[in-house]
């Protein structure tokens, strides 16, 4: 056990909450009522704890501020707080990181990617470009990390448990279950917090300008200093490492080290080292995988300069975007942006001005 209030302050450290965010998470817990003996019967008890108190399944929400405040999280802050919890009372959980979990989202979004990518059936050249209205978050079409615990039960074996699920209905309301993974790696509780600090550098980077950059920058490098094992820290201190030769190609070989096979880690090295066997296993190991998608598609149409191949290329352009539009990952208006190029050669400027006008300003 870290000693009264060390869990929280943890987390209130990796999210630069000065302390008052770990004194908030003491006050809320001190209402928790003794927990059983097994540790996953105690994280049960502290999930249904959370939901009594109106705690939802936030998709954005994973510092210990935002937690409190908002009432809900997402997998990685959810799961921190049930461990921080558990580790306040005595319980020692480990962690998981998986990559890319093989649950309902995902294979109904493979169904839906056939169907968009069929070449009779599903989008033609002339298809509609989605804009601002359909935008959904029905699936993914993007490999992401999924957070969990892995807790003694009452028979003392590890059984892993998912701290989301807060919603009515689905997998996630099972907190025992869990779903198959391309790939996945124990870490312990100060690891998976310092996933915070790279994921605090993700969202601030959305933000744009050089100040943001620079701040997600210093994010970035904490965070795998704390954690030398966050794989995808280091992928973002890679991209955020723009201009810094030194600090790109040490990202580059400490994320290269790791070896892993799974679909995120080889597109994440073909975008490091333009590698195209890399891209070739990203999609053959998730097929759907919408960025990919476009690099194999788009790009060569694009980087060849010339008209010939252009039906094709508006097709796979629109199935890419239709994608974007409906995940709870991907951004569209962020897939436009930066794919201005493409998509005025493909289309018009106008019928870009146009699309993105439905966005609003900001």
């Amino acid at each position: 056990m870290r000693g009264a209030g060390g869990a929280f302050e943890l987390l209130d450290a990796v999210a630069d909450a000065g302390g008052a965010a770990a004194r908030e998470a003491e006050r809320f817990f001190s209402a928790l009522p003794p927990l059983p003996e097994d540790a996953f019967s105690a994280a049960l008890r502290i999930r249904q704890f959370l939901a009594r108190r109106g705690f939802r399944d936030l998709p954005d929400a994973f510092t210990l501020p935002e937690m409190l405040a908002r009432r809900g999280g997402n997998c990685l802050g959810l799961t921190l707080l049930v461990g921080a919890a558990l580790v306040e009372r005595g319980h020692r959980p480990a962690f998981l990181l998986g990559v890319n979990p093989a649950d309902a989202v995902h294979h109904a979004g493979a169904a839906h990617f056939a169907l968009l990518a069929d070449e009779r059936e599903g989008v033609d050249a002339d298809a509609r470009l989605p804009d601002a209205a359909d935008c959904g978050h029905r699936f993914r079409f993007a490999p992401v990390e999924h957070a969990s615990l892995l807790v003694a039960g009452a028979g003392g074996a590890e059984r892993p448990f998912e701290a989301t699920g807060f919603g009515p209905g689905g997998e996630g309301g099972e907190p025992g279950w869990s779903p198959p993974f391309e790939a996945r790696r124990r870490a312990s509780f100060e690891e998976l917090a310092a996933v915070v600090l790279s994921e605090r550098a993700k969202a601030l980077a959305w933000r744009g300008g050089a100040a943001p950059g620079r701040a997600a920058l210093r994010l970035a490098l904490r965070s795998v200093r704390r954690w030398p094992g966050n794989r995808e820290g280091w992928a973002e201190l890679f991209r955020r490492a723009a201009g810094r030769p030194a600090i790109e190609r040490l990202a580059r070989e400490r994320y290269r080290a790791f070896g892993d096979d799974d679909s995120l880690f080889h597109f994440t090295l073909y975008r490091m080292t333009g590698e195209p066997g890399r891209l070739a296993r990203a999609i053959a190991a998730y097929p759907q995988y919408a960025e990919a998608h476009y690099e194999r598609h788009v790009r060569p149409w694009l980087e060849a300069g010339g008209e010939p191949g252009r039906p094709e290329a508006c097709r796979h352009f629109a199935v890419v975007a239709w994608c974007h539009a409906e995940s709870e990952v991907l951004d569209l208006r962020a897939f436009y942006e930066a794919q201005r190029d493409a998509f005025v050669r493909l289309y018009s400027a106008a019928e870009f001005d146009e699309i993105m006008g439905t966005f609003g300003g900001g």
